[in-house]
């Protein structure tokens, strides 16, 4: 632990000393990339032998942490006195993550932030006046003072970089547990009859779903015939009604379904029975919903919005610019293919998500990352 003889040293085992580490977060919500990133890294961390604990606004609060977290979660007040080896700061423009920054620099702890895609362009123009502010009375200096900061992508190292930072940067992507065949969760064959297109994530406007119906309508009717669209998520700032009269006012009410938000088996039931998988964001660092999809098997539709230039190199889905035009037609390709050529295409995203995308990995990038700057 920081402040102790001894710390980062070999243990009698020969190996490195278990480290003592910190995540912060304001909350843990469901249906939110972050929390899913400190959960499941946590759990990792935990299982590789170090101890952790995580620091939210509430820890009593209802609902507080719907994951399986083998981590205690703590109040921010309770980290005063404490001693960690490791401090990582989940998001940006909260003053009380500023706070903890404060506190952690002081006691000569060193600090790991991960903006979480807070940086990029359509993140940061929009409510532009608040995050400005925030940035030139704390963020960014506090961004600057951060011994590592953490991407989950290159694209997102880009976003660090065009505002002045350069500080060292570790890339580490969310991570997935991959299904076995066979396992409960893993896509099951589908027929050529009732046919899904699935979205799973929160309805925000950031998400790019007015671009989905738009491109859903714009669709021949030989086209549609036979799919439905599944929009699984929770809703937020009562985006959900604002979809609804748009699928009304474009007679396409009858293919969409909004089933609210949907967690544990039923969310899983929701990725066993979709043939794609479609994401059309403005703007996401990384997608964790994506490499969901394909740990099951499934292709994806995911606009440039987000990096997943990968779903092409690796034969595995469609990767369309922002645009209802490019989505209609990543649509089209993507619904003339047979089950049997999709299901194909899903093998392919599962493979690429065991090469690269496990919360082993992940785990072992940040244990590296923080040895690295302990020493």
């Amino acid at each position: 632990m920081v402040g102790e003889e001894g710390s980062g040293e070999v243990n009698r085992d020969g190996g490195v000393r278990e480290m003592k580490i910190l995540h912060v977060i304001t909350g843990m919500r469901k249906a939110a990339g972050t929390s899913v990133f400190v959960a499941e890294l946590s759990n990792e961390l935990v299982a590789k032998g170090h101890e952790v604990a995580i620091a939210v606004c509430n820890p009593e609060a209802k609902d507080v942490c719907p994951f399986d977290v083998r981590v205690k979660l703590i109040g921010i007040e309770e980290i005063e006195g404490r001693k960690f080896d490791v401090v990582h700061i989940h998001a940006l423009w909260s003053p009380v993550l500023h706070r903890v920054s404060k506190w952690a620099h002081k006691n000569k702890i060193p600090v790991v932030w991960s903006p979480h895609g807070m940086l990029q362009k359509w993140a940061l123009k929009n409510k532009w006046w608040k995050k400005a502010l925030g940035l030139a009375l704390y963020q960014w200096n506090d961004l600057k003072k951060a011994n590592l900061l953490h991407a989950t992508a290159e694209s997102e190292v880009e976003d660090i970089r065009r505002i002045g930072l350069k500080n060292k940067i570790v890339v580490a992507p969310l991570g997935v547990r991959v299904m076995r065949q066979g396992e409960p969760g893993m896509a099951i064959t589908h027929s050529t009859q009732n046919r899904t297109l699935l979205f799973v994530s929160r309805v925000q406007r950031k998400k790019g779903l007015p671009v989905l119906i738009d491109a859903w309508a714009k669709l021949p009717e030989d086209v549609k015939k036979g799919w439905k669209v599944r929009i699984v998520g929770p809703d937020q700032d009562n985006h959900t009604a604002e979809l609804k009269a748009q699928c009304e006012r474009l007679g396409v009410s009858e293919n969409f379904t909004f089933t609210g938000p949907k967690y544990g088996d039923e969310l899983d039931a929701e990725y066993r029975g979709a043939d794609i998988f479609v994401l059309p964001t403005h703007s996401e660092n990384f997608g964790s919903v994506v490499i969901e999809a394909l740990a099951r098997s499934v292709p994806v539709i995911c606009s440039q919005g987000a990096p997943w230039k990968e779903l092409e190199e690796y034969g595995c889905g469609w990767w369309p610019k922002d645009s209802v035009e490019a989505l209609e037609e990543a649509l089209k390709k993507s619904q003339a293919l047979s089950p049997d050529a999709l299901q194909k295409m899903g093998e392919k995203g599962r493979r690429l998500v065991e090469e690269k995308y496990t919360w082993q990995a992940v785990g072992e990038s940040m244990i590296k990352a923080y040895k690295g700057i302990r020493q």
